[in-house]
């Protein structure tokens, strides 16, 4: 049986982003709660990518307020990485090392010891385990795409953040994403998604259209 992941919620009220002068979208309101996946969709350019960044703690909003909590404890902004499994397609990856130095150095950052066993099956799952002892320099796109989604769930983060998920991966690693989405969901942990895909818009629960929180 497949272990729960802590409880979690999201709440946003209200976001607006302003880069200088230019707004970017205005009065986003959200929730999200465990069990839920979110998707928020909008055309090229529209801020999909800096709603996340806003989401996740990486980016602080012009106004409006966001509160974090896990196991219904609040979470402050500087700890909420501590909870968040993020993958975009823009992410570096510290190509010198290898994938099992790359996991012990994120197991580092989290203050936590790397659970071996847990790691090579995460690179069992997203086809890299032949390659553990390679340097990622050496990795293909796809390679390198899978290998965030490794990293992502080393830490058992019960938010899951994903930028455009399919991006740069073949018919193997799409399906091993949905996969990786359908699991989360069931063992109670929570995902919002950027995209406009089809295939990633079916896992959905509810939908966000940043388009909605523009101005004309």
């Amino acid at each position: 049986m497949r272990s729960l992941l802590p409880t979690l919620e999201l709440r946003a009220e209200n976001l607006t982003q302003r880069f200088n002068r230019r707004l970017v979208w205005q009065n986003v309101s959200l929730h999200v709660a465990s069990g839920d996946v979110l998707g928020i969709t909008g055309d090229n350019g529209s801020g999909k990518t800096t709603l996340l960044r806003a989401l996740c703690g990486l980016l602080t909003p012009t106004s409006g307020t966001m509160t974090f909590s896990v196991e219904g404890n609040a979470v402050e902004t500087d700890a909420m990485a501590q909870h968040i499994g993020f993958v975009s397609p823009y992410l570096t990856l510290y190509e010198e090392f290898t994938p099992l130095e790359h996991c012990s150095i994120i197991a580092q950052m989290h203050g936590i010891a790397l659970e071996t066993v847990f790691a090579d099956a995460l690179l069992e799952q997203f086809r890299l385990f032949e390659r553990r002892n390679d340097e990622i320099r050496s990795f293909s796109s796809g390679m390198k795409q899978r290998m965030k989604y490794v990293l992502a769930l080393l830490f058992h983060a019960p938010l899951l953040v994903l930028d455009e998920p399919m991006t740069n991966l073949d018919e193997t690693g799409t399906s091993a994403v949905e996969a990786l989405i359908r699991n989360h969901h069931e063992r109670g942990g929570a995902c919002i998604i950027a995209t406009n895909d089809a295939r990633d818009l079916a896992l959905c629960t509810k939908r966000l259209a940043v388009t909605d929180y523009l101005t004309r």
